[in-house]
């Protein structure tokens, strides 16, 4: 028998967006979870993508 998923990991909670500004845990392929903030594409010159956030890494400043 295949393991049960869980529901809900990673995701909000009930129906609440993220919206710019919000504090996250952001992760990337090969790297831990690291603290960031949700900002706007266009402060870096950066074109939108709807189905992504942009965020910004806390102590790094890298996007």
């Amino acid at each position: 028998m295949p393991p049960a998923k869980r529901r809900g990991v990673n995701r909000p909670k009930g129906n609440a967006e993220l919206q710019l500004g919000d504090l996250v845990l952001a992760k990337v392929k090969g790297f831990p979870p690291w603290p960031a903030k949700i900002c706007r594409p266009e402060d870096w010159d950066k074109s939108p993508d709807p189905r992504k956030y942009f965020v910004e890494f806390f102590g790094t400043a890298e996007m």
